[in-house]
């Protein structure tokens, strides 16, 4: 899905001609949608940061920007069963789509040491031992949907690692804990939350009209852009480099049926052009859903 079109360029250091770059969201591993609201109603665990794990985790649900995220763990973290009578309770109290619950959590770590050098007061390099802890952590996630049926569990892990020093103090040995643990809620929720991905196309510029067209893509006018390609196209019902340049500056502005036809419809004229063909298997690679 093409969320907006953002950088639009004639010509750039790293491009042989020119170019329409866009953005658009990349479906992720496991998509929640229709979903549009979650909320996380417990989590269980042998580490004390399993805290710190879900905190971090909905932050990232939640900057994704892609659907609402509520903590909900506080409230409900006796919830052991998702009969008729505790579906009723957490519907009322936290209403969501779908319902999100850490039914593992365990962190391990050990302490590493090397013979490193470095230089002592007086500036003369010396040899000295170096600790630190290597941690990891892992969290098992139930997806329930919003009558309480389990849909799937999925798992993250995170590492981290601590400062390197010739001693280590327990705050020290801790952040390589944190970082375990936000790694893993950072890994969590890109598992269910779209990413951003930039896609920049190449146009032909052997086609009617091109130049008119692309000064309004330079101002960020797609539609004129398109409507003045699209008037010259009926005049020009046989030019395959038309049709082509349509169907990539629609998929920029997010009609994809569009971007789909004109895009077949240049293959058809010009079977024998490779980046035709090309661009339009990554159009439908890029939006088909896994």
């Amino acid at each position: 899905m093409c969320i907006a079109a953002l950088v639009l360029q004639a010509t750039g250091a790293f491009a042989s001609g020119p170019h329409i770059s866009f953005t658009r969201l990349a479906a992720p591993p496991h998509d929640l949608a229709p979903a549009k609201s979650i909320a996380v109603v417990y989590a269980i665990g042998d580490s004390q940061k399993i805290t710190k794990f879900v905190e971090d985790f909905v932050e990232y649900v939640d900057r994704s920007g892609t659907m609402r995220v509520e903590n909900a763990v506080e409230d409900n973290q006796h919830l052991s069963n998702f009969d008729n009578a505790a579906m009723k309770r957490l519907r009322h109290e936290h209403p969501a789509d779908a319902y999100v619950g850490v039914s593992l959590f365990t962190c391990d770590g050990a302490e590493r040491s090397a013979e490193g050098s470095e230089r002592d007061v007086d500036g003369s390099r010396v040899r000295r031992v170096h600790h630190w802890v290597d941690a990891s952590c892992l969290a098992r996630l139930d997806i329930r949907s919003d009558t309480g049926k389990r849909l799937y569990s999925l798992t993250a892990h995170g590492e981290g690692t601590s400062p390197r020093g010739a001693s280590l103090s327990a705050e020290e040995k801790d952040v390589a804990y944190d970082q375990a643990a936000r790694y893993a809620a950072l890994n969590a929720a890109d598992m269910i939350t779209p990413r951003v991905v930039r896609e920049t196309i190449e146009l032909d510029d052997s086609a009617p009209s091109f130049d008119e067209g692309m000064s309004m893509i330079r101002s960020e006018r797609l539609d004129d852009a398109r409507a003045i390609w699209e008037v010259t196209l009926r005049q020009h019902r046989d030019s395959a480099p038309l049709y082509y340049n349509l169907g990539a500056l629609c998929e920029a502005i997010g009609d994809l049926p569009a971007a789909h036809r004109y895009l077949q419809s240049a293959v058809r004229l010009l079977p024998t052009e490779h980046r035709y063909r090309q661009e339009l298997q990554l159009l439908q690679r890029r939006n088909t859903r896994k």
